[in-house]
């Protein structure tokens, strides 16, 4: 038994002294790839490390001017947007008028064409009506006319705002 003893211990020890010979020979192969792959350290001027910094301090200002255009151009399309909007909404409320004007006039015309006794009283009442309404749409293009020019004019002041301020700016 001793001697199986003997035999073993020398085998860990062969085994031990095989792990170390290899560690060393990986640790010298790590080192120099290491080496090989490492960048000399480089001090750059004063002049080019100010230069960047120069270089940077203007283009987080020019980002800074860019997103407050934006910022303002955004406010200026939703102002524009809200102005359209409210406006059409002004004209659907006229056309609702119109469409209610115009059927209260045609029941009327009904009633008096129920009650009159000839035909040319029938013809006179034709008329007159075909010449109120005619009239009335003629009012009604004329105040949606007035409305989409206010609205289109409104629309553009921010707009025109805008521009003059960069106009400014850039002088």
């Amino acid at each position: 038994m001793a001697n199986t003893e003997t035999k073993s211990a020398r085998a860990a020890k062969a085994s031990a002294a095989e792990t170390v010979k290899s560690t060393g020979r990986a640790t010298k192969s790590a080192d120099a790839a290491s080496a090989f792959f490492t960048y000399p350290k480089v001090e750059f001027p004063e002049f080019f490390r100010s230069a960047a910094e120069q270089g940077m301090a203007q283009t987080r200002e020019a980002y800074a001017r860019m997103k407050s255009s934006a910022e303002e151009a955004t406010d200026m399309i939703e102002e524009s947007f809200e102005t359209t909007r409210e406006s059409m909404r002004e004209v659907q409320f006229k056309a609702l008028d119109m469409a209610k004007a115009n059927t209260d006039a045609t029941f009327e015309l009904t009633r008096e064409l129920l009650s009159t006794h000839s035909l040319s009283d029938a013809l006179q009442l034709q008329a007159a009506f075909a010449r109120e309404r005619f009239e009335a749409y003629i009012d009604y293009y004329k105040g949606v006319q007035a409305t989409v020019g206010k609205a289109s004019a409104d629309a553009a002041k921010p707009a025109k705002a805008l521009f003059e301020r960069s106009l400014k700016a850039a002088a």
